[in-house]
């Protein structure tokens, strides 16, 4: 029973990211055979990472809670309207795409919260591993793609013909490789946990010292980290 539970598990948390990390490489391979409404939708996805990052960091805090399902359920219902409220992600709702994706997610964990009961500590561990490497793989991704829009546009200048052409060819579908990136790397990271690997080390792949060490930088808050295999 607890390798059915542990392959349904993985292929749960797999799924999603695989099949997404497919439609961006097939878009990024050939942007010509999909129409606006469809780069639009995939636009939407990666933008609708940031608040499931942060549902997922409330869902593994909720995960820790003992005692009876109703407590975990309201704790998670009054943090979640709380960080809407203050960071106006209710507005969200009336977006049917981003609305959609997030009324998803939030009803998959409430339903997890309410019907799967305490957690074990190595669900527990792979929940918060999950978390924390989703929160840092975003911020690398908004980090490359900014860089790659840099790059994108220094080729564009300084690869001028006489005639004030560029060169280079350059298209914003470009960017869907490295978003296709991500969500591979998400892919691997949901896999990860399930390893004997993870655990041994009870951390998630991509929570490692120098990526926090990066992040922070990146975030404008440096700090010493020690050592971690």
């Amino acid at each position: 029973m607890n390798a059915i539970a542990a392959w349904f598990g993985l292929l749960a948390s797999a799924a999603m990211p695989a099949y997404t990390t497919y439609k961006y490489l097939a878009y990024a391979h050939a942007p010509g055979e999909f129409d606006d409404a469809h780069e639009a939708a995939l636009v939407t996805l990666f933008i609708a990472q940031l608040p499931l990052c942060i549902l997922a960091a409330v869902f593994a805090a909720v995960s820790h809670l003992d005692g009876p399902a109703w407590r975990r359920v309201l704790a998670f219902v009054i943090v979640v309207a709380i960080i809407a409220a203050i960071g106006g992600f209710w507005r969200l709702a009336f977006d049917s795409q981003m609305g959609s994706i997030i009324g998803w997610a939030i009803a998959m964990q409430l339903m997890i919260i309410a019907v799967a009961g305490p957690q074990p500590a190595l669900a527990r561990a792979r929940i918060d591993a999950v978390a924390y490497d989703s929160a840092n793989l975003f911020i690398l991704a908004v980090f490359a793609i900014l860089i790659g829009c840099t790059v994108a546009l220094a080729l564009l200048i300084y690869t001028r013909g006489p005639d004030g052409v560029s060169r280079i060819e350059y298209q914003w579908s470009d960017l869907a490789w490295i978003v296709g990136g991500y969500f591979a790397c998400r892919t691997w990271s949901a896999i990860y946990v399930f390893t004997l690997s993870f655990e041994a080390r009870g951390k998630g792949y991509f929570q490692r010292p120098w990526i926090d060490w990066a992040i922070l930088h990146i975030l404008g808050k440096p700090r010493q980290y020690d050592s971690d295999p």
